[in-house]
């Protein structure tokens, strides 16, 4: 028997405003984190409490009549939720449940002990379902809401100033001084995707922007000098190794094309590392035999073929700066090399020296810039990088 009888549901009504009381009395001296609360916020707990004893009293009254244990938190705005934790909250409701059970069987005739028993649990069942459902929504419409600040973010580092880009990417939760670094990929994520992803990049890296966008995704990382992750590199390893190398373990773990931006040295410049990734995901599939992933830096011949101006700039500060720092015998000896199909005895017939100099030049090369023209890919990387030398130099004349 689970309804009161006449009788019972006068007493209980009649013992309402003292269960309240009580009860609130209880949470007061029962929960150290409600006494440091604000007043507002206590006041918004204490009529959340009151409307949920009345709404106990009026389901005892009411059997039949159909009403939502979640109408309770309806008294209470929803940045409470942002206030105390579920964990506290069903403290809360465990708290005034026991001072229901202690006395309102006290209140009504005993015949309906049992009965007033088995309400209070399946009310205080129900309101624990329904706070879970509160808290719920509430995290769901904040994932949504940081989802869209980490978007804007993402845009202000493409498209914005440095400044504007550093503003967006605090707005969105970024704390970290350190080196950041990009990542484009193609990959389609649900919800479930999107959110294993943004927990694997803050296990791994300092700060994370996550940007989705139909079937491809963008990526920052960044990472500081101070960082103890203890999934990072050791203290030795340079930041910027450490950064990049989580950001290809995040890259690779995409399952579809997958490109990594240079470090770059903070988050106001994170749009270079992003755009060079972007670049090179356009850029890739001129490269069949390109690993998955792959460094933006290395698709570098891709990319200016693709009309990249960044790829322009970087190939040139990157290869041909430092070839062209050696000296014009390593830089002409390259050159010759490459013109003449890679054949040591043809290059040093034309540069009347002998096969072994050749040989020494491009292994100095290889040791100095690090590509080397004896390697297919190398060789192509540092072809195109003297040609862009050359047409820059024109252009200055």
């Amino acid at each position: 028997m689970d309804e009161l009888s006449t009788p019972g549901v006068t007493a209980l009504r009649d013992a309402q405003d003292t269960i309240i009381e009580h009860s609130l009395d209880r949470i007061s001296s029962a929960h150290d984190f409600y006494r440091t609360l604000p007043e507002g916020d206590r006041e918004q707990i204490a009529a959340v409490a009151r409307l949920g004893v009345t709404m106990f009293v009026d389901s005892a009254e009411n059997p039949g009549q159909s009403l939502s244990p979640s109408q309770i938190f309806s008294v209470a705005p929803a940045a409470l939720t942002g206030v105390i934790t579920l964990e506290q909250t069903l403290a809360l409701v465990r708290t005034v449940l026991d001072v229901v059970v202690d006395e309102a069987p006290k209140a009504v005739p005993d015949e309906d002990h049992d009965a007033v028993r088995i309400l209070v649990l399946t009310f205080g069942r129900d309101v624990g379902f329904a706070a879970a459902e509160v808290y719920a929504r509430a995290a769901e419409a904040r994932g949504a809401w940081d989802a869209r600040l980490e978007s804007v973010a993402v845009d202000a580092m493409l498209h914005d100033s440095p400044e504007d880009a550093t503003t967006r990417a605090g707005s969105a939760g970024w704390r970290g001084i350190g080196p950041v670094v990009g990542i484009a990929a193609r990959a389609s994520l649900d919800a479930l995707g999107v959110s294993r992803l943004r927990h694997e990049c803050r296990t791994l890296a300092t700060d994370c922007l996550v940007s989705v966008r139909g079937d491809s995704v963008l990526i920052v990382l960044g990472g500081s000098p101070e960082s103890d992750h203890s999934t990072a590199a050791s203290k030795s390893e340079p930041a910027e190794r450490a950064v990049d190398n989580a950001a290809m373990q995040i890259a690779g773990g995409l399952g579809g094309s997958a490109v990594v931006g240079p470090v770059v040295s903070g988050v106001s410049q994170a749009g270079r590392s992003l755009r060079s990734a972007l670049a090179g995901l356009r850029a890739i599939p001129g490269w069949q035999e390109a690993p998955n992933p792959v460094h933006a830096d290395d698709l570098l011949p891709e990319r200016l073929l693709a009309g990249d101006e960044l790829a322009g700039e970087q190939i040139l500060s990157l290869v041909h700066a430092p070839l062209h720092a050696m000296g014009d015998p390593f830089e002409s000896t390259v050159a010759t090399y490459l013109a003449l199909g890679g054949s040591l005895e043809a290059t040093a017939r034309s540069l009347f020296v002998h096969a072994n100099t050749v040989r020494y030049r491009l292994g100095r090369v290889s040791e100095q810039v690090g590509w080397d023209a004896t390697n297919a890919r190398d060789g192509l990387m540092l072809h195109m990088a003297i040609i862009a030398g050359r047409l820059a130099a024109g252009r200055e004349e």
